[in-house]
């Protein structure tokens, strides 16, 4: 039985008249009255703003009771709530009682059982079935029952669109079969829905039809449209609802003319039909005040004088607008904050751009809008943890997890693990070329604690890894959904590491909320999931598949945190009707935003859409210029209008609602007179004086005097190629980012033949067997196999068969072994003393008598005292020995030690030899100080000239980014902090 009530359409001239016409309807008749009334807003954004409104009118000293405010999405379950018992409507505790309302993942769980029971029983779907499949194909059913269309009528008109096609198009057949697939899985979801005791929002509404409440809704305000021009509006099955639903006596459904001048005119009277048309003066009689400044605008009907913009970006248009809201706050008679506002059609990223833009000018600002919870730290930590697993354990996701702030990881002394020890692994395990999986990190632990060249930090590191990784081998093996996540919850109270209590500072107890609150939003969706995949699906699934779902699940849930109690206001453009504002931009007018472009269906195309009620793009585009119409009218004061030409440095075209205001008389306002970025007072200052300064006024990479405590050989070569990579390793000592390598980097792979050639020739020395000779290669090539064994075997399976075949050689290539003891055969020298891997530190002359002592550093790979005191430098390169005639590390090596040797031992040393050993390239001995040439006292003392010139550029400051070869930029750590442009022009 439909109960007689009231059906009314309220007509506003404008919006000023539309939130009056809302404020006397929500307010009028008795408190009892207003205790059985619902108004239907499109957000809760625009309830907030509805409510300051009617705030704003009551007469000083007055009380009201106000209605509840719901949105379309809440709708269903506040209507039920009236008919549901006690048992329906009580908070779950283990079993879920009859008649409660499923939640999302519990639908999902369960069409996820009806998918595969449909498949089962032979309505193969065309694609594979996935967790962001379920979840769109439970909302294209929930879009067939909103338009009012039965699995039955879907499949019968589907299916005549497309029969016939079917023989000869493969595209047509795949519909077909689609088709069918989703009827047969619709119909087993709707089966197992009311077999599982829950009810939904559709069995929500065949109880709100056929039973009657004891206490029902009698009024319901409707301040919204339908779905055709209003992405929050009421669907088809809503307006019959309200048509029908038992108990309601009054129904009112406020719109502006504006609104209303186009096919939603005629919609609304076929979905209501008698439905009576009424002025807002039909629906005076509130005890409410008029809006301020609302008479001298109705009274002239004009729209407020209106300006237009062009920025650069969004961050410029969002700038633009601060600078001009702090001038009028320097005003004399400066507007009040909270009266002006910016709207925006898309919130993001204008929510995260105006609340730094505003804070760097000290406007204080407001907003009421969702933030994506996916945008939370706290998902990004949770993000982080599915990377870990997903990867393997791999270096970068593992690094990233162990310096979340949102998560603890104990050592073990147990202190949280620390950044040094966290920075030390990264590097090491970079270097050893660890790529993932827990047998290599065992095997690279138990070799770094067994005794290598590899820091205690990164040692400790790595054993908090190796726990971690330990503690979550689990989730790397098949298991229920459940399971998974019952141990992912399992993990995160292990190891959290909730924020501690704020400072009780301004800034500082938002932050402090909003954080624990995202932290419950998110373990939140971690739960419900878990229990309805507990309850309904009990299938085997990799962990892959549950990291999928859950980053659904939280791409799909939204995070209220309202930033701010007065200033500016940020709104979006379906709340901004119903908020009160002098001054107001409608910003980010772009194509694609302002209208949106239109969502399209991933199943089916717009024609077919169409004939299962599916608005026409035609009457949404209307719908959008009928609403920007209307905000046009939105400030009692002034209106701007801004757009912006570029995004992400790509063009964008301005919205076609922008020819609305061609005929307006606007005034046109390109950036003219205004600064391009907003700057600090300090940061002005400063701006102000580099303006001052002429520009060759200090040069290109100059900075104040250097001067190291000692030098190493290794960073003035460094030098010697780029004084600015100088700057950045070894001034400003800035670590280059470490890679993955798929065998041992570069750096390691060094350390390792630099250890093998040191244990190598001492035990060849310990042997007694003198210089290496052709009669002796078989017996020196044994004790070189003898002592790499034990170094190969600390190494991962794949990089010692690497690491043995560089060595060792193979059918087509030389190994390093033969490439050392050749050279050492072939040059044979009477060699007395060697001092392997010998570091030179200290004050050298480098045989300048009276010359300047420089303090150097290094470690010289092999010295060879020879008979005669005579002595051989080599330094091994594991690449290629690239210009010869600029090297410095072994004429300065082969320097230091003849000085330190004519210290310690007396005499005169010659430098007899010194030369590098290249295990890459086509030269394998590359001498610099040549043996028996008259040319070496001429070669050390260039490289002698060359170093001190290097020295004294370091000291006096001078860094310009000059590279030797420009070549080397293209392998460069450091191109994000070089200013590269300036190469070419000195």
């Amino acid at each position: 039985m439909i109960t007689p009530r009231t059906t009314r359409l309220v007509r506003a001239a404008d919006l000023r008249s539309f939130r009056s016409a809302l404020a006397a309807l929500a307010t009028g008749g008795s408190p009892l009255e207003a205790r059985d009334r619902l108004l239907v807003c499109p957000t809760r954004a625009a309830s907030h703003h509805l409510l300051r409104s009617i705030e704003d009118r009551l007469p000083a000293g007055a009380a009201l009771v106000l209605p509840d405010f719901v949105t379309r999405a809440e709708l269903h379950e506040r209507l039920f709530e009236r008919i549901a018992s006690a048992d329906e409507v009580a908070p779950r505790k283990g079993a879920p009682c009859q008649g409660a309302a499923y939640t999302t993942e519990e639908r999902e769980a369960l069409l996820a059982v009806a998918c595969r029971a449909a498949i089962d029983a032979g309505d193969e779907p065309p694609f594979r079935v996935r967790p962001g499949l379920i979840g769109a194909m439970l909302e294209f059913f929930d879009a067939l029952e909103r338009h009012q269309k039965s699995v039955d009528d879907f499949e019968r008109l589907t299916i005549g669109r497309l029969d016939g096609g079917q023989d000869a198009d493969r595209g047509a057949e795949r519909l077909v079969r689609q088709t069918r697939f989703f009827a047969a899985a619709f119909r087993e979801f709707k089966r197992l829905c009311a077999a599982s005791g829950g009810v939904d929002e559709h069995a929500m509404r065949d109880r709100l039809l056929a039973d009657a409440a004891a206490h029902p809704w009698r009024h319901v305000i409707v301040a919204v449209r339908d779905r055709a021009g209003d992405r929050y509006g009421l669907f088809p099955v809503d307006w019959d609802l309200l048509a029908r639903i038992p108990g309601l006596e009054r129904l009112d459904v406020v719109v502006t003319d504006t609104m209303l001048a186009g096919s939603f005119h005629e919609r609304i009277h076929q979905w209501l039909p008698g439905i009576e048309e009424t002025r807002l003066e039909q629906a005076a009689g509130s005890r409410l005040q008029p809006e301020r400044g609302a008479s001298a605008c109705a009274a002239s009907c004009q729209l407020p004088a209106a300006s237009f913009s062009v920025a650069r970006d969004r961050e410029d248009e969002v700038a633009s607008f601060a600078r001009r809201v702090r001038a009028d706050a320097c005003a004399p008679a400066p507007p009040a904050l909270d009266r002006i506002a910016i709207v925006v059609r898309q919130r993001l990223p204008y929510v995260y751009l105006a609340q730094e833009v505003f804070r760097s000018q000290g406007i204080p600002c407001q907003m009421f809008d969702a933030l994506p919870l996916a945008a939370e730290p706290y998902a990004a930590a949770v993000d982080l943890l599915f990377s870990f697993v997903s990867a393997n354990f791999a270096r970068v996701p593992a690094v990233a997890l162990l310096r979340s702030p949102h998560l603890r990881f104990p050592g073990a002394d147990g202190e949280a693990v620390r950044a040094r020890e966290i920075a030390a692994l990264d590097r090491a395990l970079s270097e050893a070329g660890y790529l993932g999986g827990l047998d290599s990190l065992d095997r690279l632990v138990d070799t770094w604690r067994a005794g290598s060249r590899v820091s205690k930090a990164a040692v400790a590191g790595a054993s908090v890894l190796q726990a971690v990784a330990r503690e979550m081998t689990g989730l790397r093996c098949d298991a229920t959904i459940a399971a998974h996540l019952d141990r992912l919850l399992t993990f995160l109270a292990a190891h959290e590491n909730a924020p501690g209590s704020p400072d009780h500072s301004a800034e500082a107890e938002p932050l402090h909320a909003r954080q624990l609150r995202a932290r419950g939003a998110v373990l939140g969706v971690l739960r419900s999931l878990r229990d309805a995949c507990e309850r309904f699906d009990s299938r085997t699934v990799p962990f892959d598949e549950v990291a999928a779902m859950v980053r659904r699940g939280i791409d799909m849930h939204t995070f209220a945190s309202r930033r701010g109690e007065s200033g500016v206001h940020l709104v979006d453009a379906e709340s901004a009707p119903f908020g009160e504002f002098d001054h107001v931009q409608l910003a980010g007018l772009v194509d694609g935003e302002w209208p949106d472009r239109p969502r399209r269906s991933i199943f089916y195309s717009p024609a077919i859409l169409r004939d299962l009620g599916w608005p026409a793009d035609a009457d949404r585009v209307e719908a959008e210029r009928a609403a920007f119409a209307d905000l046009r009218g939105l400030p009692a004061k002034t209106l701007g209008i801004s757009t912006f030409s570029l995004e992400h440095d790509s063009l964008v075209s301005p919205s076609m609602l922008l020819d609305e205001i061609e005929r307006t008389g606007t005034e046109a306002r390109v950036g003219a007179g205004e600064e391009a970025v907003v700057l600090s007072d300090a940061a002005r200052a400063w701006a102000a004086r580099r303006v001052a300064r002429p520009a060759d006024s200090i040069a290109g990479g100059q900075t104040a005097a250097h001067i190291a405590q000692a030098y190493s050989v290794s960073a003035l070569e460094r030098y010697q190629d780029c004084p600015f990579k100088f700057f950045a390793a070894d001034v400003l000592e800035l670590d280059e980012l470490p890679e993955d390598e798929a065998a041992l980097s570069p750096r390691a792979r060094g350390r390792f033949i630099h250890e093998v050639f040191q244990r190598f020739f001492e035990a060849w020395d310990r042997r007694r067997e003198g210089q290496i000779t052709p009669e002796t290669l078989d017996s020196a090539r044994a004790v070189f196999a003898e002592v790499a064994a034990p170094l190969l075997a600390h190494l991962p399976d794949a990089d010692a068969a690497l690491e043995r075949t560089r060595l060792f050689g193979s059918a087509i290539s030389v190994g390093i072994v033969d490439v050392v003891l050749g050279l050492e055969a072939t040059r044979p020298a009477d060699v007395v003393e060697r001092w392997l891997e010998y570091r030179l530190d200290g004050e050298f002359t480098l045989g300048a008598a009276g010359g300047r002592a420089v303090p150097l550093r290094g470690v010289a790979d092999r010295i060879d005292l020879l008979a005669g005191n005579r002595l051989r430098v080599i330094d091994y390169k594991s690449g290629a020995v690239y210009q010869p005639k600029r090297a410095l590390q072994v004429p300065i090596y082969a320097l230091c030690a003849q000085e330190r040797l004519a210290g310690q031992r007396g005499g005169t040393w010659q430098v007899d030899e010194a030369a590098y050993v290249a295990f890459t390239g086509k030269r394998s001995l590359v001498p610099i100080v040549r043996a028996g040439r008259n040319d070496q006292d001429a070669v050390l003392a260039d490289a002698r000239g060359r170093l001190l010139d290097l020295i004294s550029a370091i000291e006096r400051g001078e860094f310009p980014p000059r590279p030797y070869e420009p070549r080397i930029c293209s392998y460069c750590a450091y191109p994000s902090v070089c200013r590269k442009d300036y190469i070419g022009d000195e």
